[in-house]
């Protein structure tokens, strides 16, 4: 391969893990894929190291200096639409020899946007946890408040870093915290008599269920590293949610 052809197919193999990995893929995986879009260049020992928030990727080619590309990884942002059309290019890559100048083109034409829209994601996270609430009792103002919070705090989680830049855990805690002051209001003033159970229901559609998950396959494939740090970052996550919560409780008035 000419040393342009690496050049291009390095930039494209660190972009297309990075992307991989914000949208909700395990390291694993990642890393399973892009051997498999080296080997199909022929590049068949490249080094690739990675945790949560780093990639970085080594070839050294025959007689030549080395080629290294490093970049860093965002926080994840579950789109499994994305994490399903990048695992086909990969197989495509295999299968099919795609001229390197052509991959990244076909790269950028997968969307990063999630298929649906952010208020139709808020409103289906809604009906799952009504559903939720009817079937454990929470009866109907239960299941109104339930659906206000969860869109409050749903909608706090995507749109306010885009006003301005907030520490992730921050805004766990707060998101939590108004879906929490939402349920203590409903409590104080008589709606609802049952506030612990509702913010139960909605710790459901907060708590970061697809990292901790990967957390626990990481380690199960044998990256304790890589896994363990997922598991603490997803920990923090679930802790700032109960923290936002508990807050809620504390300036209300509500007792544990």
């Amino acid at each position: 391969m000419e040393r342009k052809e690496l050049n291009e197919l390095m930039d494209f193999a660190v972009e297309f893990g990075a992307r991989l990995m914000t949208s909700g893929g395990e390291i694993w995986r990642t890393d399973d894929l892009l051997h498999l879009i080296f080997h199909a260049y022929g590049i068949e020992e490249p080094d690739i190291f990675m945790l949560p928030h780093t990639l970085m990727i080594s070839v050294q080619p025959k007689d030549q200096e080395p080629v290294m590309r490093h970049k860093t990884v965002g926080d994840i942002l579950v789109n499994m639409e994305q994490l399903t059309q990048l695992n086909r290019l990969a197989w495509e890559i295999r299968d099919n020899h795609i001229p390197v100048s052509t991959l990244k083109e076909k790269l950028h034409a997968i969307s990063i946007h999630p298929p649906y829209p952010r208020p139709m994601i808020i409103c289906g996270m809604a009906i799952a946890l009504l559903s939720l609430n009817y079937f454990i009792g929470g009866g109907v103002m239960g299941g109104v408040l339930v659906a206000i919070g969860i869109a409050i705090a749903m909608g706090t989680q995507m749109y306010m870093h885009e006003i301005f830049p907030v520490n992730h855990l921050l805004l766990c805690g707060i998101s939590s915290f108004l879906a929490g002051s939402v349920i203590m209001i409903g409590y104080k003033t008589g709606l609802h008599s049952n506030p612990y159970l509702l913010m139960i229901i909605n710790c459901i559609g907060l708590i970061p269920g697809i990292p901790l998950i990967n957390a626990c396959r990481e380690m199960l494939n044998g990256r304790v590293l890589s896994g363990g740090l997922l598991f603490m970052t997803a920990f923090l996550e679930t802790l700032a949610v109960a923290c936002g919560f508990y807050l809620s409780l504390v300036i209300f008035g509500g007792v544990l």
